[in-house]
């Protein structure tokens, strides 16, 4: 009788065990996949800036470099908070150009290429909205019983919300993305 007790009680374990740790890989795997949107996106982001600039020296008739550093972005060290950030500051100087330049408001390619900048701008906020939803959960999950023992054997971090702060952090007047 006592063997039918300890077996049942090691059953209700294992099976509450891999509930968790399925809800855990759950979380890992949509992550993982919105993280990939978003990287894609940002690497189309990324080319629909260099495109702007080959048709802003043609329409301007400049040799000048419009986006200075923008080469840099190459970098495979780079992660995607960060090239999300230093591409924002290129759609800045890409609007402000729009703006200055009226020849580049009747150019069909420039005006494709506006199109498709805000296109990603507003898949990239739908993606960021699920991801930091999906963060958070994930950040939770983890740090709850019987999952942290899997966090700890597996060494999984917190993740990052979008705008680099994590659940600890109290300082929200930065909260940028």
């Amino acid at each position: 009788m006592i063997v039918i007790i300890v077996v049942l009680i090691l059953s209700i374990i294992l099976l509450v065990w891999n509930i968790y740790v399925d809800k855990m890989n759950f979380l890992t795997i949509k992550l993982d996949t919105i993280e990939e949107k978003i990287n894609s996106t940002l690497i189309k982001r990324k080319e629909l800036i260099k495109d702007s600039e080959k048709i802003i020296k043609d329409v301007v008739k400049t040799e000048k470099e419009i986006y200075s550093g923008l080469s840099e972005l190459n970098d495979k060290d780079t992660n995607m908070m960060e090239l999300d950030r230093k591409l924002l500051v290129y759609i800045g100087e890409f609007y402000l150009i729009k703006e200055k330049y009226h020849k580049l408001q009747k150019n069909e390619d420039f005006q494709k290429i506006a199109f498709k900048i805000t296109e990603t701008e507003d898949l990239l906020n739908a993606y960021k909205d699920y991801y930091n939803d999906n963060a958070s959960k994930y950040n939770k999950l983890i740090k709850s019983f019987p999952v942290i023992i899997v966090t700890l054997i597996k060494r999984k971090k917190e993740k990052l919300f979008f705008d680099k702060k994590s659940l600890d952090d109290s300082d929200y007047s930065e909260f940028k993305y």
